[in-house]
């Protein structure tokens, strides 16, 4: 279930919970007794209420969609949508609301099974391609010198291995061919093979390429510069000097990344880095290739962790054939976890109230919601810690009617009202308002009211549900009166158990 899937089941509960504390007591009172507008039908009378004629008892008619507006007849809904009977036998009980399976199937009810399965968590993060510093070369001259001739002038120009990079003149390894070469002409003596020898190294140490060492050997000339050649092949990524430019020894001339393999380094949130182990299976997408994704495995996790974005780092090494993979590119990389068996539901069955998850289940024919505890969300399934067991049969879809059904009957209110810690209610709460309207046959009072701090609402004008019509005996509009309610459920409507004059005791 995605996290708009979420959103709408939690506003479905949320709405029918709202009218179940307040639109409820409008419909269960006044529009029962009166029938709807132009209602029409046949049929024998039991208690007020027009039968059928199935041999089943009608309590009251109804709109599927507005299942707290109920009729005595058949007829139209306020929504202009046809009425449809309320069976005894389908009347919800302690134990859950049943719901005809007409009803279930016009509405699309939809139920799955309670199953035992590996979840495979996967961690979801945002990656960017790096250099495998492991590849990058620096090209350096070892002697002191002038750089006369560079073949690569821009940074991002390829060099193939063996490549000329530059032409360096250095006038102390030019000197060394000069006085290796002499010592080539000297006729032969007892010292005089020592000294060829160890000018031969000389020239070796200085840098000059053995190439060169073997031209002087077999009666070349010295070369007044020597070649600097690429060591392998790569993207330049720096140049340290241009021609003309002097060099010391160790001084890059260039910098020489292979990019025939990269780094992708993502960005995982600071909560999720316990999860994370070297040698998990990732999958890399590009946007650049979103038909082609990737696999690899983290190879590295970083030690350290960024202090404002509260993320740390991991590395998963990729070949890059064809250099498709450009340096800053972004990645979305998912982590796959270690598979762990757990009871799993749709996520879609899950409906979140903000305080307390709750699935609606099908045990015996009936419909009752469970308070549960939910563990991970792995795509489309979520895994139930507590409240269900195997096999149960809980409602992916038609919620919404399911709910509401459960409301007028009092079981999503059970669920929200906890006793204290002795047992008993919860104490009421009193505030004090003006009586704007009442109506005692809807049960209904319209309170212009100062703030009530325990509910943190601020002074204002709404209209609430009495507990019996017998709250509003003796009272008027205009007068001035102290009220007292239970604290609600959160997204319930306040229903008023006692109305007194302010004054009182």
């Amino acid at each position: 279930m995605n996290a708009m899937s979420k959103k709408v089941a939690a506003g479905g509960i949320a709405l029918a919970l709202a009218m179940a504390g307040g639109g409820y007591w409008l419909g269960s009172s006044g529009m029962l007794g009166g029938g709807s507008p132009g209602a029409s039908g046949s049929g024998e009378s039991a208690g007020g209420v027009t039968q059928d004629g199935s041999g089943r008892k009608v309590l009251y008619w109804y709109d599927p969609m507005l299942p707290m507006e109920r009729y005595n007849a058949p007829g139209k809904s306020s929504m202009g949508m046809d009425l449809q009977p309320k069976y005894q036998d389908e009347a919800a009980g302690g134990d859950g609301v049943r719901v005809s399976p007409e009803v279930q199937q016009n509405l699309g009810v939809r139920t799955a099974r309670v199953v035992f399965d590996n979840m495979v968590p996967a961690t979801s993060a945002v990656g960017r391609v790096e250099v495998d510093e492991r590849r990058i070369v620096e090209v350096q001259t070892l002697t002191a010198g002038f750089v006369e001739k560079l073949s690569v002038r821009a940074v991002g120009e390829p060099v193939a291995r063996g490549k000329l990079v530059a032409s360096v003149y250095s006038p102390e390894l030019y000197g060394a061919q000069q006085e290796y070469s002499s010592l080539l002409k000297i006729g032969s003596s007892a010292i005089t093979p020592g000294l060829r020898q160890a000018a031969r190294q000389r020239l070796a140490l200085l840098g000059l390429p053995e190439g060169a060492i073997r031209n002087l050997d077999r009666g070349g000339r010295p070369q007044r510069t020597y070649a600097v050649y690429a060591p392998r092949t790569g993207i330049v990524t720096a140049i340290g000097a241009r021609p003309g430019a002097r060099v010391e020894p160790g001084q890059s001339i260039v910098t020489l990344a292979d990019l025939s393999q990269v780094w992708v380094v993502a960005e995982v949130p600071e909560a999720r880095l316990g999860l994370l182990k070297v040698g998990q299976t990732v999958e890399i997408s590009f946007a650049a290739y979103p038909d082609e994704p990737r696999q690899g495995r983290i190879d590295y996790i970083f030690p350290t962790l960024d202090p404002e974005a509260r993320t740390g780092r991991v590395r998963i090494t990729l070949a890059n054939p064809g250099g498709q993979l450009r340096i800053g590119m972004y990645a979305n990389v998912v982590i796959s976890g270690s598979p762990t068996g757990a009871l799993v539901v749709p996520s879609e069955a899950v409906i979140s109230t903000g305080k307390r998850d709750v699935v609606i289940v099908q045990r015996n024919g009936a419909f009752m919601p469970v308070e549960v505890e939910v563990g991970r969300t792995v795509g489309d399934r979520t895994e139930i810690r507590r409240g269900l067991n195997l096999d149960d049969v809980a409602v992916v879809s038609g919620q919404f009617l399911i709910d509401s059904e459960a409301s007028l009957a009092g079981l999503i209110e059970r669920l929200h009202k906890a006793p204290d810690h002795s047992g008993h209610s919860a104490a009421l709460v009193e505030a004090r308002g003006v009586i704007k309207s009442l109506d005692a046959k809807g049960r209904r009072v319209t309170l212009s009211h100062e703030a009530i701090g325990a509910l943190g609402w601020p002074a204002m004008t709404m209209s609430f549900p009495v507990k019996d019509s017998s709250v509003l005996r003796g009272r008027s509009a205009g007068e001035r009166v102290r009220f007292s309610f239970a604290k609600p459920a959160e997204g319930l409507t306040p229903v008023i158990e006692r109305i007194v004059p302010e004054s009182a005791k």
